[in-house]
């Protein structure tokens, strides 16, 4: 059985808990061009895609790069204009969990649909460089494809330099913990930001951070003693 070394944390629904905010600013945008869609929706076919991939659902056609990128600029727009209103923050236990792992050396790196605009916007805003040095913070650069394909899990983990069954990957949506089973992670563990009943789960679901720095701290004394928890 391998070791657990390393975390990769999915970013929007799992640090932030900014579902909320995704979709007032998606129902702002949808107002502005007569779509109507259910929170399902949203969550099922655009939580964890590319914009391109969002757009091309919402207006049923393929659209240029120059037209995604307008539209996408529109309600991103939106959003961080709402989540500076309200201060919003991370959640509870991130920085004390990025402390800890900071503490015992254990590497890690965010993995986030995000565009590049939006992942600035989240490195400067939330101080991450404290934790996180920029190329460990992997954000959509439109080179490989969107979760629920693992592409940017792989792309994370070569900063650090460890194989799949090594890390352990934090995420809330559909699509990437479907993303993270493709990878091969060795451990995955859902955040449950949105407070649905997840009973059902095969993974380990944590309703906070604080949880989660309690259940690592545990697996590294038990490692020592040659139990492997998370296996």
């Amino acid at each position: 059985m391998s070791r657990i070394k390393g975390i990769i944390f999915d970013f929007n629904g799992t640090l932030l808990w900014d579902t909320p905010y995704h979709n007032k600013a998606w129902n702002i945008f949808l107002d502005r061009y007569h779509i109507t869609l259910s929170d399902q929706e949203i969550r099922d076919n655009m939580h964890g895609r590319t914009n391109a991939e969002i757009f091309k659902y919402l207006f049923k056609k393929d659209l240029s790069l120059g037209e995604v990128n307008t539209l996408a600029a529109e309600k991103e727009a939106i959003y961080r204009h709402l989540i500076i209103n309200n201060n919003f923050d991370l959640q509870r236990g991130s920085r004390q969990m990025f402390d800890y792992c900071l503490a015992c050396a254990i590497p890690t790196a965010i993995a986030t649909s995000s565009d590049k605009e939006n992942a600035d916007f989240f490195y400067d805003r939330y101080d991450l460089k404290t934790w996180f040095p920029r190329r460990r913070f992997i954000y959509n650069d439109y080179t490989f494809a969107s979760k629920p394909a693992p592409d940017i899990f792989t792309k994370a983990a070569s900063q650090l330099f460890l194989e799949p069954d090594e890390i352990m990957i934090f995420e809330d949506s559909p699509a990437g913990i479907e993303a993270a089973e493709k990878y091969g992670a060795g451990k995955i563990v859902v955040i449950n930001s949105t407070g649905e009943n997840l009973e059902d789960s095969p993974y380990l679901v944590l309703d906070s951070f604080l949880d989660a720095i309690n259940i690592i701290d545990l697996n590294i004394v038990l490692q020592r003693e040659g139990v492997y928890i998370f296996e």
